[in-house]
């Protein structure tokens, strides 16, 4: 896994606030990023950035997703090989580890902002939407 973003990556705590206070919260414990505030159905570009979070809020204006630089889920690569989402996901998204998970294997439970599970079919296609957690 890489390291290349400095700073604190992940705002878990920022579900549910108001989108600005998070906004003024991410720029402050990093300086290094500008946090941008996405409404419903407005679309992102998917590109890896250090020095960018978006902040999804409802249409509350509140955080329905936990704020986090780079990418945090992969639905276009439902169908693919395993082994290409893993080579993928670490590319698009440096700070975490994709983890291939083949049928009938058990997980650990717990949500992690570095790991994404790769759920694989028989045929060792990705047969889930691969996400950080």
């Amino acid at each position: 896994m890489s390291t290349e973003c400095q700073g604190k990556s992940s705002w878990p705590e920022l579900l549910g606030v108001p989108g600005a206070t998070a906004v003024e919260t991410i720029e402050r414990e990093n300086p290094l990023v500008t946090a941008i505030i996405v409404p419903p159905g407005t679309s992102v570009t998917t590109d890896f950035r250090c020095d960018r979070v978006w902040v999804y809020v409802d249409d509350n204006g509140n955080v329905d997703r936990v704020p986090r630089i780079g990418k945090s889920s992969w639905p276009e690569l439902l169908g693919v090989s395993g082994a290409t989402a893993v080579t993928t996901i670490e590319r698009e998204n440096p700070l975490v580890n994709a983890i291939i998970v083949p049928p009938g294997s058990s997980i650990i439970l717990d949500v992690r902002c570095d790991r994404v599970w790769v759920f694989v079919d028989n045929n060792g296609n990705v047969d889930r939407v691969p996400r950080i957690g």
